[in-house]
């Protein structure tokens, strides 16, 4: 049985990974790390122990409903919604603070679930059953998340995962490069949420081939082959991400001056609920019929090059 090694915090080992997670706030993952002789070394950013919030942990869950929605306000099938948190437009869904309830646990798997009507204050105008797990093979480590409809008539929906890795492995001098392939990227302002339909990329947001990340980004890209690469050359340390079909979206987080970037794959681009009533195709909007579930995974192969 997986054992807790802080409160409410829940760990997971393979032979080469390990893998830390808090229940009581979204099951955010609080440290991913990978065997590195008798040490542990992380792969993404280490969490405070005990985590307060998500916005601080590794890596935390989507849904129902990725990244932001415009002043927190939506139209679908005739009729406007207005969200909380408005004035930072409604950001990330609404499941990656709430405790999440144990399905079951091994020493390297946990599978949860949260029933969004468990809650009188959750921000959505439907009703979701949320579902997650995480599972450790060897240095493979996939997480997935299903969201079902549980209300009683056509709901939009949407997801996915927002990972933080660190920059560097080896200390001072070390640096990450990064290899991926995408259609295009949503014109931005600030914040970054969609003023029109995705465009062709610049130079700089282009790494068809792998190169040092060396540049500030906070984009959402559109037609994501579903495949990533994260090399730290100086560890000889790769991640190889594998994401659903469910999961075309790519949001890059890359700030200045910053131990971390993050590389989430989601299913819709940021706003995709008003870009589709807008007439935008291709935004990965998901509209889900009663008891019809939308299921996202990625998979993580850890591996030395």
């Amino acid at each position: 049985m997986s054992r807790v090694v802080a409160t409410r915090v829940v760990e997971l080992v393979s032979d080469s990974l390990r893998l830390r997670f808090a229940p009581n706030l979204g099951c955010s993952i609080t440290d991913f790390s990978h065997r590195d002789g008798e040490n542990w070394t992380a792969l993404m950013r280490r969490a405070t122990e005990p985590l307060s919030r998500s916005s601080d942990a590794a890596s935390f869950s989507l849904a129902p409903y990725s990244n932001r929605v415009r002043d927190g306000r939506f139209e679908f099938d005739g009729r406007s919604y207005d969200l909380r948190m408005a004035e930072k437009h409604a950001i990330h869904g609404d499941v990656r603070d709430r405790p999440w309830s144990c399905v079951k646990t091994t020493e390297t798997r946990a599978e949860y679930e949260l029933d969004s009507r468990s809650f009188d204050d959750f921000n959505f105008p439907f009703s979701i059953h949320a579902r997650t797990s995480y599972v450790l093979d060897g240095a493979s480590f996939t997480m997935k998340l299903d969201v079902e409809n549980t209300s009683n008539v056509r709901m939009p929906a949407g997801g996915g995962f927002h990972p933080y890795f660190v920059r560097a492995l080896a200390g001072e001098g070390d640096g990450v490069e990064l290899e991926h392939r995408v259609g295009g990227v949503y014109p931005a302002g600030d914040p970054p949420l969609p003023t029109g339909a995705a465009v062709p990329i610049s130079a700089e947001q282009d790494f068809q081939d792998r190169r040092p990340l060396e540049v500030v980004l906070d984009h959402c890209f559109s037609d994501w082959d579903g495949q990533a690469s994260i090399l730290w050359p100086k560890s000889s340390v790769q991640i190889d991400m594998t994401a659903s079909e469910s999961l075309r979206h790519l949001i890059v987080y890359s700030p200045e001056s910053q131990p971390f970037f993050a590389l989430e794959p989601v299913s819709h681009a940021n706003d995709a609920f008003n870009l589709a009533r807008a007439g935008h195709v291709g935004v990965g909007m998901t509209a889900l019929e009663p008891g019809e579930v939308l299921s996202m995974a990625v998979t993580l192969q850890v591996k030395r090059v």
